[in-house]
């Protein structure tokens, strides 16, 4: 659902820009987001006994816990720098297209709009495949090798210029967000099942914490190399960054894990909630 929004949201938006100009097409988002919120507010809430103000040494306590647990864990480490480093490429890249799509390559907004798109229908079809290879090659093993054959092609969204070159950097970016697809999947899926049910929020607590921080440097990294250095040295950084990503994960024991470990509770179904994951417009893992 996600990444058929994301296909359809972002493509939709560059070809706004382009027909409206974009103060209207800013305005018709902002009219989502209020029709979004009213109705969030439509959902009725269960009344709830009040509760006292929170304990902050428990709260300390807590987060502590989730960074020992995570941190402290080979597998869940790897899976947690490997979303870190995609989602600060991605970031990076993002961060700088707009202004190397329309002020230097004199680009349509369309063409940003259709590339953004282009990386949600990766993310599509990487979640489609993700359970087929976990099958056929095994759920650790498929997550390193999918680093290994996408993420590389990121490298291509920094030759991005006119004519064939838009096309090439468009399938890279494609292939670099269908690993991104597979690892929201088979990632989440491995990263609750490595960790008991009482820790399961803390734990996805620490991931977000980690994948939302790294969209938010991403963005002031991107600029400021893009200020320093140039527009063009901005997004080959965080295309390196974003192919490179995959080896904490192909480096650690998570690739050679054929089946999933055996929880000690039944595990959560994974929610985008708690995916972490990046999407096009944002950075990849949402994330």
């Amino acid at each position: 659902m996600s990444a058929g929004t994301n296909i359809a949201g972002r493509g939709a938006g560059g070809f706004l820009v382009q027909l409206f100009t974009a103060p209207l097409a800013i305005l018709g988002g902002a009219v989502a987001y209020l029709a979004s919120a009213a109705g969030l507010m439509g959902i009725g809430r269960p009344r709830t006994a009040a509760v006292g103000s929170p304990d902050r040494r428990r709260l300390r306590a807590e987060v502590a816990e989730g960074l020992r647990h995570v941190l402290g864990s080979r597998e869940l480490r790897a899976l947690a720098f490997t979303a870190t480093l995609t989602n600060l490429g991605a970031q990076m890249i993002n961060a700088m297209l707009p202004v190397l799509f329309i002020r230097e390559l004199r680009l349509p907004a369309g063409a940003l709009g259709m590339y953004w798109a282009a990386g949600g229908l990766g993310i599509l079809i990487g979640a489609g495949l993700a359970r087929r290879l976990a099958a056929r090659l095994g759920h650790g093993r498929t997550l390193g090798l999918a680093g290994l054959w996408f993420a590389p092609a990121g490298l291509a969204v920094a030759l991005v210029g006119d004519g064939l070159w838009l096309w090439v950097a468009g399938a890279g970016w494609l292939a670099a967000m269908t690993k991104t697809g597979i690892d929201n999947v088979l990632g989440v899926t491995l990263r609750q099942h490595l960790t008991p049910d009482p820790l399961l929020g803390r734990m996805n607590a620490t991931f977000r914490f980690l994948l939302t921080g790294a969209l938010a440097i991403g963005s002031a990294l991107g600029g400021l190399i893009g200020q320093a250095a140039g527009v063009r040295m901005a997004v080959w950084a965080g295309a390196i960054c974003l192919a490179g990503a995959f080896l904490p994960v192909f480096c650690s024991p998570v690739r050679t894990l054929r089946q999933l470990p055996a929880a000690t509770t039944p595990p959560r179904r994974a929610s985008a909630a708690c995916a972490g994951r990046v999407r096009p417009g944002e950075g990849s893992l949402d994330a």
